[in-house]
C-alpha cells in the first residue's frame, strides 16, 4: 500500500469517526503547514492530528490530518468528507502517530518497521502538545519533539 492510500484510507477513518460524534457545521478553515523532528531529526512518513480544544460551537469537532515527507515537512488537509486545506482557528491537542498496520510503503516513499521511532506516549496521545492555529494560518507549525 503506497503512502498516499494509507493518508487516503486514515482520513475517512476520521471523518467517519467525526461524522459519528455529531459534527455538523462547517467552520473557516486556513492552511497550516510546518516540520516536525524527533531528537532533532525529521520525523519522517508520520501521521500529525490536530484537533480542538475549545470548538466555537459545541457541535464542531473538525480535525486536521497530515502526513511527513522525508525531511520531516507536513501540511494539514481536514478530516470531513469534503475535506479542505488547513484547520479551524483556536488551540488544538496535536498527537503523532505511525501507522503500522499493514504498512507496505514502496520502497522510496518510506521507512521499513525498523526505522520508525518510538514515540513516547505524551506525543502518540495528544497530552502534551498544544497548538494555536492563527486566524490567517500558517507555515510555521513546526514541532521538535524530544
Amino acid at each position: 500500500m503506497t503512502k498516499n492510500k494509507v493518508v487516503v484510507l486514515l482520513i475517512l477513518f476520521v471523518a467517519v469517526l467525526s461524522v459519528s460524534t455529531g459534527c455538523k457545521k462547517k467552520e473557516t478553515v486556513v492552511p497550516v503547514s510546518g516540520v516536525a523532528t524527533y531528537k532533532g531529526q525529521p520525523l519522517a512518513y508520520c501521521s500529525i492530528f490536530f484537533k480542538p480544544v475549545n470548538p466555537t460551537n459545541k457541535d464542531l469537532c473538525i480535525t486536521s490530518v497530515g502526513q511527513t515527507d522525508a525531511e520531516g515537512r507536513f501540511e494539514l488537509t481536514t478530516t470531513e468528507l469534503n475535506a479542505r486545506k488547513g484547520a479551524v482557528v483556536g488551540q488544538h491537542q496535536v498527537s503523532f502517530k505511525f501507522m503500522q498496520w499493514g504498512t507496505e510503503f514502496d520502497e522510496d516513499e518510506g521507512p521499513g518497521s525498523v526505522d520508525v521511532p518510538m514515540l513516547p506516549k505524551e506525543y502518540t496521545e495528544g497530552t502534551k502538545i498544544t497548538f494555536d492555529v492563527p486566524e490567517k494560518g500558517t507555515d510555521s507549525a513546526n514541532f521538535d519533539l524530544n
